[in-house]
């Protein structure tokens, strides 16, 4: 038998089916001819066929295909390239699936690389994987090339209209989605995309397109997440609550609503729920919980007494002026405590004899080793210690200007002052009142931190909108008047003039400061 009727009957039973008969003809053409163009290109089509899910099956039948389009002549063969695009788009897929996005985009960017003709869901996946990766302008470039092709397309109108909202261009990603057809199955989520980029600035467009989406019957964990949303931006945490815990019944493992289901129970009081579900905050993509290699301090029920336990403050800048008042409580139940802080932080822990903080000791992140049995991070310590009573947090002031307190930069105006946030609007104080303007420095400022507690101290009250100077006035047992908006994070209470995180501080709750004097 000459090739030409070898490759013909191989042709023939491939054609037929005859998939064995086929592949042992293309077998005995390859050895005889290695890089015969149309056996190497027809034996990779029939390994696709036969790969299923097989992965390595899958890299064989490419790999058969690339050597065939990498040969003279190839390209008068256009099945070739096509069918390299619906391999590589296969292997892909694949390692999408496997749990390996880098791959997978690996292999998109080979065919594209290539100038191979990708069907638009390869396209789209190319794109997608362009936009998790950060290169968003390559991503960009090829949802346009769909939409340019299909301009009617939702999937790529919807994508690209998040990545837009991802850089900060709400009013053209929502320029692509005000002409959507009505609610469906293939349109809800960029229904919903549409009523999360209306949530801040058109909160009543935002729930039309919600509630089209229920009464289409098209309600997810996802559209309950948004309706959450925006009843917390309307100031409604109860409602939120509600909306993010129907979320979480029909989606348990959705990690967003899962912290802000947290978030809503710990401004409601809800202590228990919010702490255990806080922890969620690991789940979302690029965190983790380990501060090197030591072993996490996982359960409450978990003995560490007599042990080392390194506690961090993860990178919200909130977290350790709010819960330093537990580290006494791991210290008096016989642990040895080490908190790794800012190098601005350090001076303010009172950590000498008789102090709040005695016997805990402090690493400054960046420059100490800290060795340690277990680690857990600051923000999850209510949770292990059950501190489920807001009655009981309250221990301060436990944190301090340092001694010698620094020279202030400037001297504080004489008479009665209040220290108020510089670069936010300012309280309407009362006749004689002078405004001592204050600014947070750089976390690894200790001159600065301590320049900003001094002042703290030195003031008469205080008047703050929520964020870290309250903090740290609170914490120091400062006098005065915090201004909690309605979006407000989880460590200030949505309703109410006290907090049992700071009793000397009162909340007036609103956007902007009240006309009359905040203080008398």
């Amino acid at each position: 038998m000459s090739l030409a009727q070898a490759l013909s009957a191989a042709v023939a039973h491939h054609g037929a089916g005859r998939l064995d008969e086929a592949e042992a003809l293309y077998t005995a053409i390859l050895a005889q001819v290695p890089n015969q163009v149309d056996a190497l290109h027809l034996r990779g089509v029939l390994t696709l066929q036969r790969a299923g899910g097989d992965a390595s099956r899958l890299e064989a039948g490419v790999g058969l295909i690339r050597r065939a389009h990498a040969q003279p002549g190839a390209a008068t063969v256009p099945d070739i390239a096509a069918n390299l695009a619906r391999g590589l788009a296969a292997l892909a897929d694949n390692r999408q699936r496997a749990g390996q996005p880098d791959r997978a985009l690996e292999a998109l960017l080979e065919a594209d690389a290539l100038g191979l003709p990708l069907e638009a869901a390869a396209r789209l996946a190319l794109a997608d994987g362009l936009a998790s990766a950060g290169a968003v302008v390559e991503a960009e470039s090829h949802y346009r090339r769909l939409l340019a092709v299909d301009p009617a397309s939702v999937p790529a109108r919807a994508s690209l209209a998040r990545l837009l909202a991802r850089r900060g261009k709400a009013g053209a990603a929502l320029e692509l989605l005000d002409t959507l057809p009505p609610a469906d199955t293939a349109t809800a989520a960029a229904h919903r995309l549409r009523a999360e980029l209306l949530i801040t600035d058109a909160p009543q467009r935002a729930a039309a397109v919600l509630a089209a989406i229920e009464a289409a019957g098209l309600a997810d964990a996802d559209t309950h997440h948004a309706w959450g949303r925006l009843s917390q931006a309307a100031g409604d945490i109860a409602g939120a609550r509600a909306r993010y815990a129907r979320a979480l019944a029909l989606t348990p493992r959705h990690a967003a609503a899962r912290l802000d289901h947290a978030a809503a129970c710990l401004r409601l009081g809800a202590w228990r729920d919010g702490f255990s579900d806080l922890a969620w905050r690991w789940m979302r993509p690029g965190t983790t919980r380990r501060h090197g290699a030591i072993p996490l301090w996982e359960r409450a029920d978990q003995d560490i007494a007599g042990r080392r336990l390194l506690v961090w403050d993860e990178v919200e800048a909130e977290a350790l002026p709010h819960l330093a008042r537990l580290l006494p409580r791991l210290r008096d139940r016989g642990v040895d405590v080490v908190v790794e802080v800012p190098p601005g932080w350090a001076p303010l822990l009172p950590t000498g004899p008789g102090q709040p903080l005695a016997g805990i000791d402090v690493a400054i992140r960046g420059r100490d080793t800290v060795h340690a049995d277990f680690q857990v991070p600051l923000q999850e310590i209510p949770e292990r210690l059950a501190l489920w009573d807001p009655a009981g947090f309250w221990t301060g002031p436990y944190l301090h200007a340092p001694t010698p307190t620094p020279a202030l930069p400037a001297s504080p105006p004489p008479g009665r002052t209040v220290a108020v946030a510089g670069d936010t609007a300012q309280p309407i104080l009362p006749r004689g009142v002078v405004a001592m303007p204050l600014r947070p420095p750089p976390p690894d400022a200790p001159e600065g931190w301590a320049h900003v507690a001094a002042a703290l101290k030195a003031a008469d009250a205080v008047a703050l909108p929520v964020g870290i100077l309250a903090h740290l006035a609170g914490a120091l047992g400062r006098p005065g008047v915090v201004l909690v908006p309605p979006d407000a994070d989880w460590r200030w209470p949505a309703t109410g003039e006290a907090t049992p995180w700071y009793p000397s501080l009162r909340l007036i709750h609103g956007t902007d400061w009240p006309q009359a004097p905040v203080m008398a």
